[in-house]
């Protein structure tokens, strides 16, 4: 299989890039699961538990996205920069590692991954907003953000705030593909 056969073959089959890149021993059944509906579902929602292994979906997910799609943007936020820094952003880093492929394409940054070969339009980001924002200022986060492949993903997004929740559903209706991935503890 050829370079493209590949980035084809793990667009249509993430569990395939998460085994070839990764190596776990075991995938979960819900992992499973969640890996093999994201070719063919615009949004997905994840209601979980805290340590079930959300947070290591998020970053497959993300890096399966930024990997199979020329010129992909992710935007990603959590319900602080802490939370994003210190939970997802680790996450990518962890799972990026385990990769020659993906280190050899992808430069990780402290608040940004981009692609070696063209960073200023091939990235995800991780965005967060002041915790004395007012639901304007919030629904900023997300906003303006565009591309023809464009992924949000809400982490711990129970906690999230409407307007920024809003914002990336409306952002959805633009593009070639654009995809909304959310998961986190219920709050009822």
């Amino acid at each position: 299989m050829n370079a493209k056969q590949r980035l084809r073959h793990w667009r249509e089959d993430p569990i395939s890039f998460v085994m070839d890149n990764f190596h776990p021993d075991t995938l979960d059944d819900w992992q499973s699961e969640i890996l093999s509906c994201f070719p063919h579902e615009q949004r997905i929602a994840v209601p979980a538990a805290k340590g079930c292994g959300k947070t290591c979906v998020e970053a497959w997910l993300m890096l399966n996205f930024i990997s199979t799609r020329v010129e992909a943007n992710i935007a990603a936020t959590s319900i602080s920069s802490d939370q994003l820094q210190d939970g997802l952003w680790k996450e990518i880093a962890k799972w990026m590692h385990r990769s020659p492929f993906l280190l050899q394409a992808f430069e990780w940054q402290k608040t940004r991954v981009v692609a070696k070969e063209r960073p200023s339009t091939w990235w995800m980001s991780a965005r967060s907003w002041a915790k004395s924002a007012d639901a304007n200022a919030q629904s900023l986060t997300l906003a303006g953000l565009h591309a023809d492949h464009m992924m949000f993903v809400l982490d711990e997004s129970g906690g999230i705030p409407m307007p920024i929740l809003a914002t990336a559903e409306a952002a959805l209706a633009s593009g070639i593909e654009c995809k909304l991935f959310q998961a986190g503890n219920t709050t009822t």
